[in-house]
């Protein structure tokens, strides 16, 4: 339930996150930002870092306990990981089209 639960969580905050950079750059979402009329704010020692244009999104998602990064894009519908050390963040995808298929599938 746990594991299904950061899934779906992970993927609200990533939609949430690719209407607030609808606009071409990179954002790190550590604190609250606006989407839709209402706040969102990523979970405590959670950091979601996106790179988008107008058509396509990256995003990687890490919680600073934890030994993962999360990352998926627009183009893809699956969910990857990779390892990472406990206590780094995650990194800004490299860019919009970043392809995640070479880490490992949810």
């Amino acid at each position: 339930m746990g594991k299904n639960l950061f899934k779906l969580c992970f993927v609200v905050a990533l939609l949430a996150s690719a209407v607030s950079i609808s606009y071409a750059g990179t954002t790190n979402l550590t604190g609250s930002t606006v989407l839709g009329g209402g706040t969102f704010s990523p979970s405590n020692k959670v950091n979601i870092n996106a790179n988008s244009t107008s058509v396509n999104y990256a995003a990687e998602a890490k919680h600073s306990s934890g030994d993962r990064i999360m990352g998926t894009n627009n183009t893809d519908p699956k969910m990857y990981w990779t390892t990472s050390s406990v206590g780094a963040t995650a990194t800004s995808p490299s860019g919009a089209t970043t392809s995640y298929s070479s880490w490992t599938s949810l």
